[in-house]
């Protein structure tokens, strides 16, 4: 819990210590980068709170709110010594929506490993005694040249294609990512198109759902989409051919899988050498329709007949589950408490 007191008792000491101002740039599941700017002179390493914070040549400005109302724009200026910055800049992006959390805190109050000896004579160490964090999100890259690169940051509410609140609520559609690793998280076999036209006719077979299948003889629940001995489906290969009943998985550019998830496709056709996101005649995306139809078709409890109800277990990407909707629920992103009714 922050120290409020503690730092406000701070700043209006005669002599107060002296404000380090420490930076993050969060690199979702790739880690983060930590530093300072050098403040005072001081070009070593900081450690706060047990994380290290290098040195690195930045100049910033524009974090200071402003009286009329309008929010802040802070930019950030890296020295590209060598390509340093221009390297990570196609890795990551340009680093578009990146968030960057500005910590200031009290030079007194940092860890005891940046003092001689580890002891600190200032004060007693505490990760506690900070201003509020300051969090901006990268806006756009305004600058790059051999010697400098320059971002704009932005807050929460001035986000591209970003809404308050971020997540809208329908009654009768889910909103999370098919086979993402939050919220959906099915990690079970191949169930139907978006249409809900099955593979297989085994399953669920409530309402929405035809009598039509993919293959409505050749495979049983069993026999149809066996992964292979790493239990996943094997990555399409252009020097592959395919036939009826084949599965593949297509990886995403982006590493975020939470974002982009893997992407599984059905051979409904022999011979098919074609990429399966571009030839839709023979290959079929395994998808939902955003239903409570389609979610029941991959949770129900008959939804394990046709190798449904398996989910990822939670906090855990490397591990699935059972799940069913009558000891589990339905893993729905919708909210059909919110239709409208009336009392008759």
């Amino acid at each position: 819990m922050r120290d409020t007191k503690a730092y406000v008792k701070e700043i209006f000491q005669i002599e107060p210590s002296t404000i380090v101002s420490l930076y993050k740039i969060n690199l979702r599941d790739r880690g983060q980068y930590l530093f300072h700017a050098g403040e005072n002179g001081y070009k070593k390493r900081i450690i706060f709170n047990g994380e290290n914070y290098d040195f690195m040549p930045i100049k910033t400005e524009g974090f200071e709110m402003h009286g009329d109302g309008r929010l802040p724009r802070p930019k950030m200026t890296f020295s590209n010594h060598q390509g340093n910055v221009s390297l990570r800049l196609g890795i990551f992006k340009d680093f578009i929506n990146y968030k960057v959390t500005r910590i200031k805190t009290f030079v007194k109050y940092l860890d005891k490993e940046n003092f001689p000896n580890n002891i600190n004579p200032h004060a007693e160490s505490s990760p506690d005694v900070s201003f509020t964090e300051d969090i901006f999100f990268v806006n756009q890259k305004v600058a790059e040249t051999d010697q400098i690169v320059e971002f704009e940051l932005v807050s929460l509410l001035e986000l591209q294609n970003a809404s308050i609140p971020s997540r809208t609520m329908y009654s009768n559609y889910c909103s999370w990512q098919y086979r993402s690793d939050i919220g959906c998280g099915y990690r079970g076999k191949p169930v139907s198109d978006d249409k809900n036209k099955r593979f297989v006719p085994s399953g669920y077979s409530g309402q929405m759902v035809g009598e039509d299948s993919y293959f409505p003889t050749e495979y049983g629940a069993t026999e149809f989409g066996k992964k292979n001995e790493e239990d996943e489906y094997p990555v399409w290969s252009r020097t592959g051919t395919y036939n009826k009943g084949d599965v593949v998985r297509i990886e995403p550019f982006d590493d975020d899988k939470a974002i982009y998830p893997v992407s599984i496709y059905v051979c409904t056709q022999d011979n098919a050498r074609s990429h399966p996101a571009l030839d839709r005649e023979k290959w079929t995306l395994d998808d939902c329709d955003k239903t409570l139809c389609g979610c029941r078709l991959r949770f129900s409890d008959h939804a394990i007949e046709a190798g449904g109800g398996f989910r990822m277990q939670a906090n855990n990407l490397e591990e699935d589950v059972s799940w069913t909707e009558l000891n589990n629920g339905l893993p729905y992103g919708g909210f059909p408490g919110i239709d409208p009714y009336e009392f008759k």
